[in-house]
């Protein structure tokens, strides 16, 4: 799918593991100053790769990739290395050392590490609330999986309805995945502690473990669906579990997350469902394409960046991507934790909760023609139109 703005150049970030998800990436400091940094891993279909990292700031201290705990890295400006011929120009065979593709990278950012580990990093288009607290997310996965629904009578319309109901439901979040493992986790922290405690002649005094589940405010699943009118004119909508209010008594906004059917119904009385409604009473079949995501709270640290990033004019950096995702749908890396209460083991929380941590996954430049210096443009996280998409 290409963005809505077109670039002069791309630049893509990539997800780099190791070989296992609770093993490091393998890092190597260049023998001399003439040559690069290495680090060697695994892209996301599996495809083991080296990666030098080219002169410049960009990214963590290379320093930090070499004890093994850093688990996960999105590499920017990711880019094959090509052989050079007698010419001494780049031909188009990429290289390879010990039989492992070659690549390069601008700069290495962690997205898992033993101090702060990931249960998944992800790819997916993204697009976050006002306030940077929440993310939607929809996978290449999932906009495979679109639907398509032509509305002709009532009928349809309450299959339409009965649609939404189950992509809307429990079934369908993003993180009750991890409870399980998490759980178990959670159980053997719990476990070591009270045996410390006991062998330290102390009575216990923390947190009992319990099974927990996943709390409603996280990977929520949303639909996101566009129709056309008779004449051609094309709607979106997206429809959550998430809805705002005020509260009466401290008259500040807060949100409230409903179950699939208390979403459904508030849809029902929307200006979006009334004009499908009227439009079929019309005799106006509509034709409705579909396709489910979720939400995730953002993480702590992407909260600041947000906040950072809102009152910097900076053209660079996170500010960039945050800027873009905002306003339109964004490609972005996500980081998915488990946030942990920050005095576990002596207390705990009463529901698992996950959040993400994003960031840009591709920026575009084009040429300033003006200064006939062959200078480019700021950086610019490119937007899609995924209603487009649903529509063609």
């Amino acid at each position: 799918m290409k963005p809505i703005q077109s670039f002069d150049f791309m630049v893509n970030s990539v997800i780099i593991s190791g070989e296992k998800p609770t093993k490091g990436v393998d890092a190597e400091l260049a023998p001399n100053p003439n040559q690069m940094n290495r680090l060697t891993g695994f892209l996301q279909d599996g495809t083991k790769v080296v990666v030098s990292q080219r002169p410049g700031k960009g990214g963590m201290d290379f320093n930090k990739l070499l004890g093994g705990k850093v688990f996960t890295v999105a590499a920017d400006g990711f880019s094959p290395v090509y052989e050079k011929g007698d010419d001494k120009k780049p031909t188009k065979t990429q290289k390879t050392e010990k039989g492992i593709p070659l690549y390069s990278s601008s700069g290495f950012y962690s997205m898992s590490s033993k101090e702060y580990p990931a249960l998944a990093v992800i790819s997916a288009y993204t697009l976050l609330s006002e306030s940077g607290e929440f993310v939607y997310i929809i996978t290449d996965q999932q906009m495979a999986a679109k639907q398509n629904l032509v509305l002709s009578s009532e009928f349809d319309i309450d299959l339409l309805l009965l649609e939404l109901t189950e992509k809307l439901g429990d079934a369908q979040n993003c993180v009750s995945q991890y409870d399980e493992a998490v759980n178990k986790r959670r159980q053997r922290l719990l476990v070591r502690a009270r045996d410390d405690a006991e062998a330290e002649g102390e009575q216990y005094s923390g947190a009992s473990f319990a099974p927990l589940a996943v709390s409603r405010k996280d990977g929520n699943p949303f639909v996101l669906f566009c129709w056309k009118e008779a004449g051609g004119l094309t709607h979106q909508a997206k429809v959550s579990r998430m809805t705002s209010k005020v509260d009466n008594t401290s008259e500040r906004t807060v949100v409230e997350f409903l179950v699939a059917a208390e979403a459904v119904l508030l849809f029902q009385q929307s200006p979006e469902y009334l004009d499908l409604l009227n439009q079929v009473e019309a005799g106006l079949p509509v034709s409705v394409n579909y396709v489910g995501g979720n939400v995730l709270r953002t993480s702590v640290s992407f909260r600041q960046k947000f906040t950072n990033a809102a009152n910097s004019g900076s053209a660079y950096g996170d500010a960039v991507y945050i800027r873009a995702a905002t306003k339109q749908w964004t490609k972005g890396i996500l980081a998915i934790m488990q946030s942990s209460h920050p005095s576990f083991p002596a207390q705990d929380y009463n529901a698992h909760h996950y959040v993400a941590m994003c960031r840009q996954a591709e920026v575009g430049m084009s040429k300033v023609v003006s200064s006939g210096k062959g200078a480019w443009t700021s950086p610019v996280a490119p937007s899609y139109d995924l209603a487009a998409l649903l529509t063609a």
